[in-house]
């Protein structure tokens, strides 16, 4: 029959398809491709998402398909897997069982052999066996099985989900694939299937499925290019297939039923395919299991196939050129976009005019295009998961968990003294009263079980975010700080008016306990760790896609280096944090004149990084988010995945993607705050020095609920005020570590928490462009002019000196007044942060209706002036843009006073705690040393009588001592013998017991040379008697030649039999040490470089009083000169560094510059350009400390002249 007369197929639904989810195989979002199946030219109506063994798109997909129907087209979103297919994973797990036996066997004959260090495989196995990210990799998916061992082998299978019970098995089949069949891909096989077979759709997938598996496995002498459709004309080789194939659709259709299994036909250039497509075919017609045809798509339009090819690339980059090099166009096997009935059938056309196998089947690849969208449409139904809140359950018949909750509101009330208070028996009744309207107990319950269970353990923060202006959350120890006290609101967290589950953001010392005890109430399996999805970043993808393209590296740094710097200014919101701003194509090509003439330069650079930004790098895990609830809910209701072996959620919540919480997953942020760690690990110091020498947490926590915890103290000890906020000690002091927070602090000088709040939201990027720093610290020095238009401007203003810090601040001004309702003030709230401008019936904004309402209120409650509300009201939408969450101000201001009252009453202590918290942060240990001794407090080098396990002060030398454990070679084991054993007044006590013998066991020479190196043997009296000069002498006495070996016979030098045959002659022998610093005497000390670089070798830190010595940096001190770091942008002034690396270049005029990396005092470092050359001999080496008079450029950055440079010479 001619194609002519065979009417073509009018309807087709992709059924097989890939987005960015599977990772480095496809290209874009769920939302890309469901926008063009359903644009015009396309016409689509439905599509089945099927990512590679996950269903991470899953929810993205649900989420923009409700948008779409939403905008009143008909559209059916259906949802699937294409998982990794294997016949039997028992049979699997056997094969991998003995390979890695016999792997562990050849581990064992090499260690026998004393070949332990040779390469051995099963140690990355291990890494691969409990990763959770896959990459789909299409070359080995096409690969030949031949040599390929059996417990490498997997195939595809693609599953749909065809209504909600079909979902729940889809969903646990995604589970048990990472649970019980992970080796780099999650697998299921036939038993898993049909256990959870019920409500699924399946086909046999493509060229990598178990179908083409059977067929290929029959050529085993044939690569995967060699596979054609005339192999299957040897009728002996055809009717082995066919039997094999035959057996195993009657394993599927056992599994899922025969109206459920599919054979999928797939129309592509690639031989293979064609020799697949004639089996099922005839596979058809024997069996009478109907055809499908499909797509394959993993590109959401065709011009994207070249980024496509390019980001598989990125995911499997090699060194060999010739596997990085992308197809033309018309070299493509595969055209993989979403197509629609007419695409499809014209593929098939050109397969038919190539190959006569399909002729006869006309009508057959027909309908197996039509009968995708008979499936979406007939065969599936329009399902997805119950979106109610899924928390764990709460509660009986006889006591509902309500009334759980009533109760222990009012036990909160008694203990803290509350329960005769009518203010506050008020506020819990109506809070409690919303609790209940809008279903939120469970929630609330379990935070306190949580809370109540983690106290015990860690310390807990004063609160974070709106949760800190509930009472019932104080109640509940949830939060440690009294609304009520702070004037916090209800309203501004929960409410009516509030549709969205309830929030509460909380810090704990340590966040692990946290989710440890959720796990120990609600088990294992409920408890899931939120996944972050890490993108394709701008400055990481240009970075690839230019070493793809060749571009010369120094061009790309060039370029990257100060980017964002350059454009954030111009791209960021004025009320964006910069942690938050997110660098992007689009504004680099607008604000960057370089980077635009660079992206004219290399176009096909530009052209790939506008399709693969923001496309998934891999998985990762949220800091403290984690999903708690009922493990039947999560297992049915969710496609769980696990990355290393832990089991975390497919779906994510942040800023940009919210596909957990609509779903009614609540996200619960169990965040650590180091803050918090601190002041526990503080406490615990301040005990031991007070006599208890192993203080518990409950100990701990004793201290901290008598001297700190807010719950019981009022922060208002002037002495703190006056130590740290006014006279500037603010070391590690929270939301005070940044130097201009510092300085506005020391101009604001705040004596209050409420102050301390306001500085802490007014530092931010809104407020400091407007200058309201500056303002509220001058209305704080002359508050007694400030002037309010009204008395209840005045009550809601006045701790703010006039100025709207707070959003809850134009909350109560709407309340107190407009009259507005708190849900209403709150409305207010969103509408003037969000700047929202949608029309409201289409007629007003709802910006100028609540103008309007609250001038009009305003006038009716309190006859005050429209020109006195008008002022206001302007003042407030100024201030929307950047008003500050009152709640979450006070919570972090209350944190910092806990390191202020350490730093005040408990300063050695708090020093050492953060000395210690900063001895594996280079940048941060050298700032709070610097800032130490600005105290007038001595740092003296490691020292073995003194050093501990972590950084002390010590009494004995009045000065802060850093920790053995810093020092290389000084391993735990020796450092615990050591301080058990000390003090030693000298070498003799350090090496030998009473009799003369060597007393260390695990104090070896690695030990001793470390110590030697750092010096830290000087509180030893030789170096005070004049027997030793210096450590570099001691080093050789204890370590060179055979010295040590010797020296650990005995003190003398002999062994045993030698001291015995000289005491039977009447003979003592001499300390063979002292010998030994006769000898060594005229060793000279290291030179100032040498010191410098054996302390950086032995710590992995520069030595900051041999880099920057103390007198020279007195005299910098005396004389005003500036760090160059500090030079403001623009100015010419000269300022001192020292040199850490240079490299002599020439510019395109053929200038000679030097690049030199140079760094300050507090570890900073930056890069200085010296025009011209230096005089023969006259280079500034490393470390060498210079003045220079430097010019700092806005867009160049610092430069100088060689004949401006200056070097200081140093002993």
């Amino acid at each position: 029959m001619s194609l002519d007369k065979i009417t073509p197929p009018d309807r087709f639904t992709g059924l097989h398809s890939h987005t960015t989810f599977s990772t480095f195989d496809a290209i874009g979002y769920p939302s890309d491709h469901i926008d063009f199946i359903t644009s015009d030219p396309q016409g689509g109506d439905s599509w089945a998402i099927t990512d590679h063994g996950n269903g991470n798109g899953l929810g993205h997909a649900n989420a923009h398909s409700n948008i779409i129907k939403k905008s009143g087209r008909k559209y059916r979103q259906l949802y699937g897997v294409e998982f990794y297919f294997v016949p039997s994973l028992k049979t699997w797990q056997e094969q991998y069982t003995a390979h890695r036996e016999a792997v562990q066997a050849e581990k064992d004959a090499k260690k026998k052999e004393k070949m332990a260090n040779a390469p051995v495989i099963v140690d990355a196995e291990k890494e691969i066996e409990a990763g959770g990210h896959i990459i789909e990799d299409e070359n080995e998916t096409k690969e030949s099985s031949k040599g390929k061992p059996a417990w490498k082998r997997y195939y595809h299978l693609v599953v749909i989900a065809k209504n909600r019970t079909g979902l729940t098995n889809l969903f646990t089949l995604v589970k048990k694939s990472y649970k019980h069949g992970f080796y780099r891909f999650p697998r299921i096989d036939f038993e898993m299937l049909k256990e959870h077979g019920e409500g699924l759709v399946v086909s046999t997938a493509c060229v990598g499925g178990l179908a083409s598996g059977i067929i290929y496995n029959e050529f085993q002498d044939y690569t995967f290019d060699q596979f054609h459709p005339d192999l299957l004309n040897d009728p002996t080789k055809y009717n082995t297939v066919m039997k094999r194939l035959t057996n195993m659709t009657d394993y599927f259709v056992d599994c899922v039923g025969q109206e459920n299994f599919f054979l999928e036909l797939q129309f592509n250039k690639l031989t293979a395919q064609q020799m697949t497509n004639r089996m099922l075919l005839d596979l058809s017609k024997n069996t009478g299991i109907k055809l499908v045809a499909t797509a394959d798509s993993h590109y959401p339009n065709p011009n994207v196939w070249e980024a496509r090819e390019l980001y598989k690339k990125l995911g499997w980059f090699s060194n060999d050129p010739k596997k990085m090099i992308l197809p033309k166009e018309e070299d493509l096997k595969c055209l993989l976009y979403p197509k629609n009935a007419q695409q499809m059938w014209s593929e098939f056309t050109e397969n038919y005019n190539e190959y006569d196998f399909y002729k006869g089947y006309e009508t057959d690849v027909r309908d197996a295009i039509n009968r995708t969208n008979d499936i979406a449409w007939q065969l599936c139904e329009d399902t997805w998961i119950d979106q109610s809140a899924k928390l764990p359950l709460h509660g009986t018949t006889d006591k509902p968990a309500f009334n759980i909750l009533v109760d222990l509101v009012k036990d909160g009330l008694i203990r803290e003294g509350l329960d005769k208070n009518q203010e506050y028996i008020d506020r819990a009744k109506q809070e409690l009263a919303d609790i209940k309207t809008l279903g939120h107990e469970s929630y609330f319950i379990t935070m306190y079980q949580i809370f109540e269970k983690s106290s015990k353990k860690t310390l807990l923060g004063p609160g974070r975010g709106s949760g800190a202006g509930s009472l019932v959350n104080f109640l509940l120890g949830i939060t440690q700080l009294d609304p009520i006290e702070y004037g916090l609101l209800w309203a501004r967290f929960l409410g009516p008016h509030k549709v969205s589950w309830p929030d509460i953001d909380t810090d704990a010392g340590d966040r692990d306990v946290l989710i440890e005890a959720s796990k120990e109430l609600y088990g294992e399996e409920s408890v899931i760790p939120v996944s972050n999805f890490n993108t394709l970043k701008l400055k990481s993808l240009l970075k690839d896609v230019c070493k793809f393209y060749n571009v010369p590296f120094m061009d790309v740094n060039k370029l990257t280096a100060g980017l964002q710097e350059e454009v954030m200014p111009f791209a960021r919101g004025d009320n964006e944090e910069k942690s938050m701003f997110m660098l992007k194509h689009e504004d680099c090509m607008q604000y960057s004149k370089r980077y635009k003439t660079f992206m004219e330069k290399y176009p096909d650079v530009e052209r790939q990084i506008s399709s693969l930004f923001l496309q998934n790098r891999s998985i990762g895990r949220h800091a403290g988010g984690v999903i708690i609830a009922p493990e039947k809910d999560l297992t049915s209701c969710m496609p769980i995945i696990s990355v290393r072996g832990e089991l975390q959620t497919p779906w994510s919540e942040g800023m940009n993607v919210r596909n957990l919480e609509p779903n009614g997953f609540l996200k619960f942020d169990f965040l650590g705050l180091t803050l918090l760690r601190d002041v526990e690990n503080c406490i615990r110091r301040i005990l031991k020095k007070q006599g208890n020498e192993d203080p518990t947490f409950l100990d701990v926590k004793a201290f901290f609920d008598k001297h700190l915890n807010c719950r019981n103290v009022k922060m208002d000890d002037p002495k703190v005020w006056k130590h740290v906020y006014e006279d500037g000690r603010l070391t590690a002091i929270f939301q005070f570590t940044a130097d201009g927070a510092r300085r506005f602090c020391l101009e604001a000088k705040p004596t209050d928490i409420e102050t301390l709040g306001a500085l802490t939201a007014i530092y931010r990027p809104g407020p400091l462009k407007a200058n309201v720093h500056q303002k509220f610290v001058q209305a704080k020095r002359d508050k007694d002019s400030v002037v309010y238009a009204h008395p209840e401007i005045k009550k809601v203003l006045s701790p703010t000196f006039n100025h709207i810090v707070f959003q809850e601040q134009f909350m109560m001004l709407a309340q107190n007044l407009a009259g507005f309702t708190p849900g209403e003030s709150d409305k207010l709230r969103k509408t003037l942060v969000k700047m929202s401008h949608d029309s409201l019936g289409g007629k007003k904004n709802e910006r100028q209706i609540a103008k309007e309402k609250f001038i009009k209120g305003a006038k009716d409650i309190h006859s005050i002036d429209e020109k006195v509300t008008t002022d206001l009201w302007e003042r407030i939408e100024a201030f929307s843009t950047y008003g500050f969450n009152k709640s979450h101000a006070i919570a972090y201001a209350i944190d910092s006073y806990y390191g202020a009252w350490l730093h005040t009453h408990h300063e050695t202590e708090w020093l050492a705690t953060i000395l210690d918290s900063e001895n594996n942060n280079p940048n941060g240990l050298t700032k709070t040393i610097s800032e130490i001794k600005s105290y007038g407090y001595k740092i003296v080098d490691a020292d073995i009588n003194y050093s501990g396990t972590q950084w002390e002060y010590s009494e004995e030398v009045n000065a802060f001592v850093p920790p053995l454990s810093s020092i290389k070679g000084v391993g735990d084991a020796a450092m615990n013998e050591v301080m058990e054993s000390r003090p030693f007044r000298n070498i003799k006590e350090l090496l030998y017991d009473n009799e003369g013998n060597w007393k260390w066991s695990k104090f070896n020479k690695s030990a001793i040379k470390s110590l030697c190196t750092v010096e830290a043997l000087g509180s030893l009296e030789e170096f005070t008697d004049g027997t030793l000069n210096n450590h570099h002498q001691l080093l050789q006495v204890l370590t060179d030649d055979k010295n040590y070996d010797v020296l650990r016979k005995h003190k003398s030098g002999l062994t045993k039999t030698q001291r015995k045959k000289l005491e039977k002659q009447g003979e003592f022998p001499s300390d063979h040490i002292d010998s030994l610093f006769e000898k060594y005497k005229d060793v000279v000390d290291w030179t100032r470089m040498e010191k410098i670089e054996n302390y950086a070798t032995m710590t992995s830190t520069i030595k900051n009083n041999l880099v920057f010595p103390d007198e020279i940096m007195d005299q910098i001190r005396l004389h005003n000169v500036p760090c160059a770091f500090d030079i403001p942008e623009g100015a010419r002034k000269q300022g001192w560094f020292s040199v850490i690396d240079k490299t002599k270049k020439k510019s395109k005029n053929n200038r000679v510059f030097w690049s030199l990396k140079i760094i300050d005092n507090q570890n900073n470092t930056k890069w200085l350009r010296v025009w011209g050359d230096f005089h023969e001999g006259k280079e500034p080496e490393k470390y060498t400390f210079c003045l220079a008079d430097i010019h700092n450029d806005a867009q160049w950055g610092m430069s100088t002249n060689a004949a401006k440079f200056k070097i200081i010479p140093l002993q």
